[in-house]
């Protein structure tokens, strides 16, 4: 099967996708191929990096991350005391900063407050069961893991 990667407009190349199948019969495969074909998406000039510029994909963990990055310029110097020098100070070159600081279970929380030693507990069962899963059930373990 030739493709013409010549034919610049969208039209033109459906047209030939067209003509193509009423002599040939694409396996899976080529129907794929024949797909990307029409929507430019192998051709040279399209890289990745092109793609993502025009159709940014953002999960919602993202967003988040990026929320709690993101400040205005102007509403960051307000803030400061020292304005726009007291910045420089705070600018951390490190990527692996953590964005949220947790401080760790203590004994002595565990035994003050009401229902951390039960969650504890329940967290301990799961990852027994967790160990043991496969597939779908240890994924769903890990989330309800991570979410308690």
């Amino acid at each position: 099967m030739y493709l013409n990667y010549s034919l610049e407009s969208p039209q033109e190349r459906i047209d030939f996708i067209e003509t193509l199948l009423e002599e040939y019969d694409p396996s899976p495969n080529e129907l794929n191929l024949l797909t990307d074909y029409a929507l430019f998406i192998r051709d040279k000039n399209q890289t990745k990096v092109e793609r993502k510029e025009e159709y940014p994909i953002t999960t919602p963990n993202r967003e988040l991350t990026i929320d709690k990055r993101q400040i205005s310029y102007e509403g960051l110097i307000e803030k400061l005391e020292n304005g726009e020098d007291g910045l420089y100070s705070l600018i951390n070159e490190n990527k692996e900063f953590k964005l949220d600081n947790k401080e760790p279970l203590t004994q002595h929380d565990i035994e003050t407050i009401p229902g951390i030693q039960d969650s504890l507990d329940i967290i301990k069962i799961l990852e027994e069961q967790y160990e043991k899963a496969t597939g779908v059930r240890r994924k769903n373990l890990k989330t309800t893991i991570i979410e308690m």
